[in-house]
């Protein structure tokens, strides 16, 4: 298969460079980490898969005429406008989008963008970061990837995404209710994210605050009534389950949005604690620590995209 990465960060940089092993694997990048990469191969560190280097292309545009089967797409949220330009020549119409952007809102964009039929929604579990120009390093734990059609079905283009993922020994799953797994995840991330950013501490010091920890788990809460008013199931642990984990790896456990913030890059927080406030207040639910964290943050973001 052909497959395009948009674009080779933490995410795209690691699952991609493990498709490039068996697929014809584009990357797009850009600036200094495209330049290593050019030289010499996107370098990953990896606990699950161990060190190695990619060989595979890494352009700053895929070049004309160019039509992959698949596209990977990870971008922040807040470069959507931008990675929607580069994309849209190299959509034929066979290609599936697959988006494993973090929050709430994404997949509506590029469905506006590209038409539902085109467009799978997924949820990454991964630890990993762009630890310097052109080098991902993952740090263990689930490395894994569920995806699914927004109609609930597993259609022809969610199982050939999933053989493929497969065909990479890609921790994967199928799912006929992915809206349910990105709630999921987003009452994960909208703890860790949220209550890092806010306190300007690591997840480790923020646990051990009795005050934070009944706050981390408020923001939980709030993220769960708020998905289940815009009518997605949930399950009823979910709060529980996700402190366990939350507790079980606070030690390792760093938010992309964290780093973001303290590197003074922009924030996701819109499609996280900030999608979590509106989607609250048209559904009529409270959720006043998220309204804090994303108006608070949002001051950060501001300044961030004003550079």
């Amino acid at each position: 298969m052909k497959i395009m990465v948009m674009a080779a960060g933490a995410v795209g940089g690691y699952f991609g460079s493990i498709m490039a092993k068996n697929h014809d694997v584009l990357l797009i990048a850009r600036g200094e980490h495209l330049h290593r990469i050019q030289e010499n191969g996107l370098r990953v560190k990896s606990v699950t898969s161990g060190d190695f280097s990619s060989q595979a292309l890494a352009v700053d545009k895929p070049p004309d005429h160019y039509i992959p089967d698949v596209i990977l797409y990870c971008v922040k949220a807040y470069h959507n406008e931008e990675a929607c330009e580069v994309i849209t020549p190299t959509i034929g119409s066979q290609t599936t989008i697959l988006s494993l952007q973090n929050g709430i809102g994404c997949g509506d964009f590029l469905n506006s963008h590209f038409g539902k039929e085109k467009v799978l929604l997924g949820a990454a579990y991964i630890e990993a970061s762009r630890s310097e120009a052109g080098v991902v390093q993952e740090y263990g734990g689930a490395c894994r990837i569920a995806l699914g059609d927004q109609s609930g079905n597993l259609t022809d283009r969610v199982v050939r995404v999933g053989n493929l993922l497969k065909d990479c020994n890609i921790d994967h799953r199928l799912s006929e209710d992915i809206m349910s797994d990105i709630w999921q995840k987003l009452v994960f991330i909208s703890a860790l994210s949220g209550m890092s950013c806010i306190t300007r501490s690591r997840l480790e010091e923020v646990l051990d605050n009795e005050a934070l920890s009944k706050m981390t788990m408020a923001v939980m809460r709030e993220t769960r009534a708020a998905g289940t008013a815009s009518g997605v199931v949930l399950p009823s642990d979910i709060v529980e389950t996700t402190m366990a984990e939350l507790l079980k790896h606070k030690c390792e456990l760093v938010s992309s949005m964290y780093l973001d913030l303290m590197a003074g890059r922009p924030l996701e927080v819109d499609v996280i604690n900030g999608a979590v406030s509106a989607i609250g207040k048209r559904f009529g639910v409270s959720t006043p620590v998220n309204d804090f964290i994303s108006t608070c943050l949002s001051l950060a973001d501001k300044r961030a995209r004003n550079k």
